[in-house]
C-alpha cells in the first residue's frame, strides 16, 4: 500500500518537472486588475471644481516610521516607499491639474542638452507633503480549548498606522490644509486540532486559517482619504459635503465633518490672484537700468566651454537637491548630518561652476537655467542643514574648558573630488 502511493507521488512529480532543457509551465493566477478604492468616487466628484489656473504637485511624502522587517537573512521597510506616487494618484483622480515634481532629472537633463529650458515648466500653485510617521504594534490575544486533546483555536493581533499630509500654497510657503489620518490593521487566525489514540493508532490533525488585511493597500485607501480631505478643505463647503456622500465603505468621515472643516477654509482663486499679483510687484525694479543694445538685439553665442561648465553646474545643483532630501528622510542623526554635508559641498561646487561658466560668458536662457537650479540647490542644502540642527536625536554639544558649549565636529564626509571641492571636470580648481 505505501508502496505504491509512494510510486503514484513519484510519477505525479516526474510528470510536472520538466527537463532541464524545456520551460517550466507557468501558472496563472487571479487576473490583473486596475487599483480600485472606497474613495474614488469622492475624488472623481471634485473634478472640475477647481479653477483651471490651480496647479498641483507631490512632494516628499517619506516614510518615517523607522520599522524595517528581519526575515530570512534580509532587511525591508515595513512601509512603502512609494507614498508620494499614491498621492499624484489620487490628485489625478480628482481631476486637478498636476505637474509632476516627483522626478526633476529629465527636464534637467532636456535642458542641458539643450532641447528646452527650465522656465518652459509649469510652475506648481500648491504641493502636497508630509510623512507616513507611526506604526505601532498592539498587543493582541486569543485562547485555546482542548478536550482529551481535541479543540479549537483562535488568535487577534493588530497594528496601528498613522500619517499626516499638509497642502501648502508654493507662493509664500503657507500651510492651507492639514489631516492626520490613523488606522488599525487586523489580522486573526483560527483553528482546530486533535493528537489522539484511536487503539493504537495515533492520528493527529491540525486544520486552520488566517486573514489579514493587506498593509500597503490599506495604506493607499488612507492617502486616498487624505488628498480627499485636503482638496476638500479648500473646497467650497456645499462641493465637499456633496463629494464626502459619495465615500462608500466603513470610512469614519462625514459630510458634516468635512462641512465644519472649514473654519480654516480658504479661497483658492484668492489666493492665486493675491500670489500673481505678488510675484508682478517683485519683478524688475521700475527703472531698470538701460541694456545694451548690441547684447540684447544679437547675445554674443555661448562657447563650448561655457555650456560644459553650465551643465557641470546644473548637474551638481540637481545632486545637492537629492542629497538633501536624504538627509531630510535619514534615520539616524549621523547620516543626516553626513548627507547634509555632501549638499552642501555639491551646493559649493555647483556655485563655483557657474561663476565659472559667467566668466567664459555664459548669457541667454541657458545662463538663466543654470541659475535658477543652482538657487533650487543653496535653498534645499539650507534647509536640509536646519532639518538636521533641529533633530531631537542630535547628540549634546560639548562643553569647553571654559564652560561654554561647543558644537560637535561635523562628521567626516566622502574624501572623493566631490566632497573636497576637486573635480577634473572644473579645472580642478578648489577656491
Amino acid at each position: 500500500m505505501v508502496s505504491s502511493i509512494t510510486a503514484m507521488i513519484g510519477v505525479s512529480a516526474c510528470d510536472k518537472i520538466p527537463a532541464a532543457t524545456e520551460n517550466a509551465a507557468l501558472v496563472s493566477g487571479p487576473p490583473i486588475e486596475d487599483v480600485v478604492t472606497s474613495f474614488d468616487d469622492a475624488l472623481s466628484c471634485l473634478s472640475g471644481k477647481f479653477p483651471a489656473e490651480a496647479t498641483f504637485a507631490v512632494a516628499a511624502v517619506a516614510d518615517n516610521t523607522g520599522k524595517e522587517g528581519y526575515a530570512d537573512s534580509g532587511t525591508g521597510k515595513m512601509v512603502t516607499q512609494g507614498a508620494g506616487d499614491i498621492v499624484q494618484s489620487a490628485l489625478f483622480k480628482a481631476g486637478v491639474r498636476v505637474v509632476n515634481r516627483r522626478d526633476p532629472n529629465i527636464p534637467i537633463v532636456e535642458n542641458n542638452w539643450g532641447i528646452r529650458t527650465m522656465k518652459t515648466q509649469t510652475p506648481a500653485a500648491f504641493y502636497i507633503s508630509g510623512s507616513i510617521d507611526s506604526l505601532d504594534f498592539i498587543p493582541g490575544g486569543g485562547a485555546e480549548l482542548q478536550v482529551a486533546g481535541v479543540g479549537p483555536r483562535y488568535r487577534q493581533t493588530r497594528i496601528l498606522i498613522g500619517l499626516d499630509l499638509a497642502l501648502t500654497n508654493s507662493y509664500n510657503g503657507e500651510v492651507i490644509a492639514n489631516i492626520p489620518l490613523q488606522k488599525q490593521i487586523f489580522a486573526d487566525e483560527s483553528g482546530f486540532s486533535t493528537d489522539r489514540f484511536f487503539g493504537t493508532t495515533l492520528v493527529a490533525l491540525d486544520a486552520g486559517g488566517m486573514r489579514r488585511e493587506a498593509l500597503h493597500f490599506a495604506l493607499r485607501q488612507m492617502l486616498s482619504l487624505a488628498t480627499f480631505e485636503l482638496l476638500a478643505q479648500v473646497s467650497p463647503a456645499p462641493v465637499a459635503t456633496e463629494c464626502a456622500g459619495k465615500i462608500v465603505g466603513t470610512a469614519v468621515v462625514s459630510a458634516d465633518d468635512l462641512a465644519v472643516a472649514g473654519r480654516h477654509r480658504v479661497n483658492l482663486a484668492e489666493l492665486l490672484a493675491a500670489s500673481a499679483a505678488g510675484a508682478m510687484t517683485e519683478g524688475p525694479p521700475a527703472t531698470p537700468p538701460a541694456p545694451n543694445v548690441t547684447t540684447a538685439t544679437t547675445p554674443k553665442p555661448n562657447s563650448p566651454e561655457a555650456l560644459q561648465l553650465a551643465a557641470s553646474a546644473t548637474s551638481f545643483a540637481a545632486r545637492a537637491i537629492t542629497t538633501s532630501e536624504d538627509a531630510i528622510r535619514a534615520q539616524t542623526y549621523e547620516d543626516a548630518s553626513k548627507k547634509a554635508a555632501q549638499s552642501m559641498a555639491f551646493t559649493q561646487l555647483a556655485a563655483q561652476a557657474l561663476r565659472q561658466a559667467a566668466a567664459a560668458g555664459l548669457n541667454g536662457p541657458e545662463g538663466d537655467a543654470a541659475a535658477t537650479v543652482v538657487q533650487q540647490a543653496i535653498a534645499a542644502s539650507q534647509l536640509a542643514q536646519t532639518k538636521v540642527s533641529a533633530r531631537t536625536d542630535a547628540p549634546p554639544a560639548v562643553p569647553t574648558t571654559d564652560g561654554a558649549a561647543a558644537p560637535d565636529a561635523a562628521p567626516a564626509t566622502d574624501a572623493s573630488p566631490l566632497a573636497t571641492g576637486q573635480d577634473k571636470r572644473l579645472g580642478g580648481a578648489g577656491n
